[in-house]
């Protein structure tokens, strides 16, 4: 197992989507690359919006990266202590090393309904200015763009608030 370090993860994660792309997720940080640009293509669109989704992104894919790097770092020391390890040769890690740990990484992924409604919408907005500039520079004059992030926070807040809680995470309180 090829061992990889953590600040030079965090040297590469500093342009988005190298940091996963040095810790073999070849598809995730393409993925975020692709999401960077997309940003910073449509930012003079909406600025408000895209500058808030491109902070996000960069700030996420920081934080997960470097969650990555730990836990890789944490999977070649387990794998080591397995192989080496004379005294406990063959056992899996106890309880305690797991909670201590965090137990095993969660799988995050996308729902592919948002991904294509967010496309819809983002495909939608780009046809509106291109057909009708005129009334894409009123909706930008009343402030259209702030509303519709507000919405989206207070939206996304609500989902939060009453979603059903995980049993897994409720057992462990």
């Amino acid at each position: 197992m090829i061992k990889k370090h953590k600040w030079v993860t965090f040297l590469l994660a500093l342009i988005p989507g190298l940091g996963h792309l040095y810790l073999n997720f070849t598809k995730q940080g393409l993925q975020i690359m692709i999401g960077t640009c997309a940003c910073i293509i449509l930012i003079p669109s909406i600025p408000l919006i895209f500058s808030f989704a491109l902070a996000i992104l960069w700030f996420y894919q920081m934080f997960d990266a470097l969650q990555k790097a730990s836990w890789m770092k944490a999977a070649a020391a387990e794998h080591e202590r397995m192989m080496m390890g004379q005294e406990t040769f063959g056992y899996p890690w106890s309880a305690q090393d797991w909670m201590t740990l965090g137990g095993y990484q969660k799988e995050s992924t996308l729902n592919p309904v948002w991904t294509g409604a967010g496309c819809i919408l983002v495909g939608g907005m780009v046809l509106l200015m291109t057909i009708f500039p005129d009334m894409w520079h009123w909706l930008l004059q009343q402030n259209v763009a702030s509303v519709l992030l507000a919405v989206a926070l207070i939206g996304y807040g609500l989902w939060i608030l009453f979603k059903k809680p995980d049993r897994k995470g409720s057992e462990s309180l």
